[in-house]
């Protein structure tokens, strides 16, 4: 019988198993946390095909659910390490060890840190909007960082916060068009271009934060401040020789195969140039359906 494993539960590796699994394989997918990832932390999802727009934790609900109904095994358990043997992959986790002809790698990637955060992680200092913002209703925070993340959300800030700064090394905020403009047009939106974040300030909670711009030091008086500087991929648990990366992101070919194999990887732990749910649930088809091919040729 056809056997794969996934290693990680969002999008990516949901549409993975959803796909491996109606090609008739037998899917095990590992995931520390719970499913959905990433996804299912976004307020409201605009550029996902057949909705205007939709809640994330209401697309990463929908998605387990079929997956499960599908016969998807889940173990709640973080995976250690990643090893190949002769004809089989090994899964170690934290309490265990499992064989599998082929895997398929969703890891995603972990947020990228300032480096002066220290005791205020948590305590003012966030790497979620959607899952803090709410704790500073009113209030004046800032956002660090210029990509489509940053915009994001700096975006959902905005509609629950007094006062919003984006706070951008940048000459000015990227990624999608039409979402910095939306952003910008909020009147309680205010971005700092070419700036960087010098200090945080507070006695136990965020109070103030120093940026640096323009030549100048200015003090930022803020409750909260939440990092958006980006993403690094989550592969360190991978020891298999061989496998190729570019900038630490996974390699794959147009059936999301790695230079490995039986090993197959989708979503942003992927070179691939477009980091987007479409795009993950795009690579998780293709990298389960192919999984699930190959471990039927391994004897």
């Amino acid at each position: 019988m056809k056997k794969i494993a996934i290693v990680g539960g969002g999008v990516a590796g949901l549409s993975a198993a959803i796909y491996a699994l109606r090609s008739g394989a037998e899917v095990t997918l590992f995931e520390q946390f719970g499913l959905g990832g990433l996804v299912a932390t976004i307020d409201k999802i605009e550029n996902f095909p057949s909705y205007s727009f939709v809640e994330g934790w209401k697309l990463a609900s929908d998605m387990s659910a079929q997956a499960k109904a599908l016969g998807l095994k889940t173990v709640r358990q973080r995976v250690v390490s990643l090893q190949k043997g002769q004809n089989e992959f090994h899964v170690v986790t934290d309490k265990g060890e499992y064989e599998f002809p082929a895997v398929v790698v969703a890891t995603g990637t972990s947020h990228n840190k300032l480096g002066i955060e220290g005791e205020f992680v948590g305590h003012g200092v966030s790497y979620c909007a959607t899952c803090d913002g709410a704790f500073f209703r009113n209030l004046p925070v800032a956002v660090v960082g210029g990509g489509r993340v940053a915009v994001s959300e700096a975006s959902y800030l905005s509609e629950i916060c007094g006062k919003v700064y984006v706070i951008t090394s940048q000459e000015e905020l990227t990624g999608d068009q039409k979402a910095v403009e939306t952003l910008l047009a909020h009147s309680n939106v205010e971005p700092l271009y070419n700036t960087t974040v010098s200090q945080i300030m507070g006695d136990g909670e965020v109070a103030a934060i120093e940026v640096f711009g323009n030549g100048k030091k200015t003090r930022l008086d803020v409750a909260a401040l939440f990092v958006a500087t980006g993403a690094v991929p989550v592969t360190d648990f991978i020891n298999v020789e061989g496998v190729a990366k570019s900038r630490g992101y996974l390699v794959v070919d147009g059936r999301c195969e790695t230079s490995v194999k039986g090993l197959f990887a989708a979503g942003d732990v992927t070179d691939g140039s477009l980091k987007q749910i479409v795009t993950a649930c795009s690579d998780g088809a293709k990298a389960g359906s192919f999984a699930a091919a190959y471990s039927a040729t391994v004897k």
